[in-house]
């Protein structure tokens, strides 16, 4: 996904406040969309890499999307909000079998986390906040052979696999009006140790 499309989903995400600006002041709803470099899912690969590499199996060329995120809040207070996280993340990658190119590898990872955000810093336009996450995530590996000419034949061999995953954003800045604002979280986690966005309160 080109980093427009990302842009695209921020901006409709910020467009969906408009018409919810004279519907509720209490604005308990909160909905966001995000994107993080260095999510969990990128060093879970490079720990899973060590023990093939012992039998000569590499990989190269490796490429990362980064993680992108969807979450959602109720806020049982103004201090205190509960919902839940999903991200995505993907990857593609050429394997190696004692330095001779064996296939083609594309990575996709799915989360989906239960979530608490602590808003400890509220202002008229900015705001500070901390929030937690913890859950599972489904993995899906697909393996294409290469020719001897280097082109990618045959049908992929999939396989998948489900793990915990969790979130935990130690420091974000938000800032803007009442019902639109952007973001910037730092902290480690699936949805990356930096990340940035746009959110929508109503």
């Amino acid at each position: 996904m080109k980093i427009y499309r990302i842009l695209s989903l921020m901006a409709l995400v910020a467009l969906m406040c408009v018409p919810a600006k004279a519907q509720n002041d209490e604005l308990r709803h909160e909905v966001a969309i995000s994107y993080g470099v260095e999510p969990n899912s990128v060093w879970v690969d490079a720990m899973t890499d060590i023990i093939p590499a012992m039998f000569g199996q590499r990989t190269d060329n490796k490429k990362w999307f980064g993680s992108l995120g969807v979450e959602y809040f109720y806020h049982t207070s103004p201090l205190v909000g509960v919902g839940g996280i999903f991200t995505t993340n993907v990857a593609s990658e050429d394997v190696y079998s004692k330095d001779e190119l064996k296939s083609y590898r594309t990575k996709s990872y799915f989360s989906l986390m239960p979530a608490v955000k602590l808003n400890w810093l509220r202002k008229d336009l900015w705001g500070l906040y901390s929030k937690a996450a913890a859950g599972v995530y489904f993995g899906r590996f697909a393996d294409k052979g290469y020719d001897v000419n280097g082109k990618k034949v045959g049908k992929s061999e999939v396989e998948t696999g489900w793990g915990f995953n969790w979130q935990a954003s130690l420091i974000g800045i938000e800032a803007g009006s009442d019902h639109v604002r952007g973001f910037i979280e730092l902290g480690v986690g699936e949805q990356g140790v930096a990340l940035t966005g746009v959110r929508c309160k109503f």
